[in-house]
């Protein structure tokens, strides 16, 4: 079961990015496509075209929008735009351009219609540092030269789309890999380090920041980013030294993987990758509320892991309970009653309150995170107690070590897809 569900994400996820390269373009290929820039639509004396599923527009009313010098070398058929640090080079029938000396393959080679050079618009308004987002409600492109962003901290401007970025949360790396941007900096990995294993490849090469919760100001400062992204529940105390280094934006928690990725691709122009995902998410996330049904209103789960000072713990918030909330399952009103304040956690401090870690199921991610192996010693103690095995899900077969990883650490869109894979494993499910 497991392996055919891996195998219905997999087809899914490229059926998504399939539609979302492809349909808003060739849908209304036979209409006219409107261009924004800064929300005032662009004139074109040779219209936009649609060629491989990629618009294409006059290259020099673009360029000149955008204050960008232009050239054209009739003999070698090359364009030729330049915007502050940046110069694109373009080629009439190569589907290899250059941005600053380095090759990209493009999705559409440039072409020339009623003598007009065309050139893909996505391709030439990202390389020179604009935003670019396609409105299939309105067939319209719109190119953006700045962008306010709202986060936890306030609001902040940015004037094209950065380069240099450096991500301060587990859930940000993750985000990151996902939207295929490569920091030039980041904080470690909680375990694994540098970086987790599933992350290790779209990492190769970033500097490490140090820990999530004392990220090394000196070597961000080295690094001469042109973007921080943190979050105010680590990071609150020292945002104004963040924001004297480069603009900032801060999430609101370190474990709202949603909102994370949308901040993110938000500043970075990856605004289409993350709606695919957060399109391939609910989709699933509604596939898996079909079919177990009835079952998860009436499931209790528990969440938890033992520490080496000999205590436990039951999650209230966070992750993985954001998580198994979405999916329908519930907390246990004793664990709610527990709860001191606004606290996250339940603390369990001896075996004698063994039965609060209860429910219908347990899933438990201890880890042992001092590295001297102590924590796993607590964690027999209490599953070898009577206690422990008179608990329901014990009883039942529902007690399951789960990855830490996966279902706490990385807390990012990556992280999320491998826990539901997890689930449909753990509740039966195809």
């Amino acid at each position: 079961m497991h392996a055919t569900f891996k195998s219905r994400f997999i087809a899914l996820m490229l059926i998504l990015a399939i539609s979302v390269a492809v349909v808003p373009f060739t849908a209304n290929a036979a209409g006219a496509v409107s261009v924004t820039l800064n929300g005032s639509k662009l004139s074109f004396e040779t219209s936009p075209v649609i060629k491989d599923g990629t618009t294409l527009v006059p290259y020099r009313t673009i360029a000149e929008k955008l204050n960008a010098k232009v050239g054209w070398n009739k003999q070698t058929q090359k364009v030729t735009v330049t915007k502050g640090t940046k110069t694109v080079v373009l080629t009439v029938g190569s589907k290899t351009a250059t941005v600053n000396g380095k090759s990209v393959k493009l999705d559409a080679v440039p072409t020339v219609k009623n003598g007009t050079t065309l050139v893909p618009l996505r391709f030439l308004g990202e390389s020179l540092g604009i935003w670019v987002n396609w409105k299939a409600a309105t067939s319209t492109v719109a190119l953006e030269t700045k962008r306010t962003i709202s986060h936890a901290m306030g609001s902040t401007t940015l004037t094209s789309v950065p380069q240099r970025v450096v991500v301060l949360t587990n859930g940000l790396v993750d985000a990151s890999v996902y939207l295929g941007i490569k920091p030039v900096g980041a904080v470690e990995s909680y375990s694994e380090q540098p970086w987790y294993a599933f992350l290790r490849s779209g990492m190769t090469g970033v500097k490490n920041l140090g820990d999530e919760t004392q990220p090394n100001l000196e070597a961000i400062v080295k690094l001469k980013p042109d973007l921080i992204i943190g979050s105010k529940m680590r990071h609150e105390k020292i945002y104004s030294q963040l924001k004297a280094i480069a603009p900032t934006l801060m999430t609101e928690d370190v474990f709202s993987f949603k909102s994370t990725l949308a901040l993110e691709a938000k500043a970075l122009n990856k605004e289409t990758k993350a709606d695919a995902f957060l399109a391939s998410w609910n989709s699933k996330v509604a596939a898996f509320k079909k079919e177990i049904g009835s079952k998860a209103k009436s499931t209790e789960v528990s969440v938890i892991r033992f520490n080496p000072d000999g205590s436990s713990r039951a999650y209230l918030d966070g992750f993985a309970i954001n998580i198994l909330k979405e999916l329908g399952f519930k907390l246990t009103q004793a664990q709610l009653k527990a709860r001191v304040g606004e606290s996250t956690v339940v603390t369990v401090t001896n075996q004698e309150q063994t039965k609060l870690l209860d429910a219908d199921y347990i899933f438990d991610f201890t880890t042992d995170w001092v590295g001297d192996g102590g924590v796993y010693k607590v964690q027999k103690d209490w599953t070898s107690s009577a206690l422990w095995k008179n608990l329901d899900a014990v009883k039942n077969g529902k007690y399951y070590k789960v990855n830490v990883i996966t279902w706490n650490y990385s807390a990012g869109p990556m992280a999320a897809k491998a826990m539901l894979d997890d689930l449909y494993f753990y509740f039966d499910l195809e």
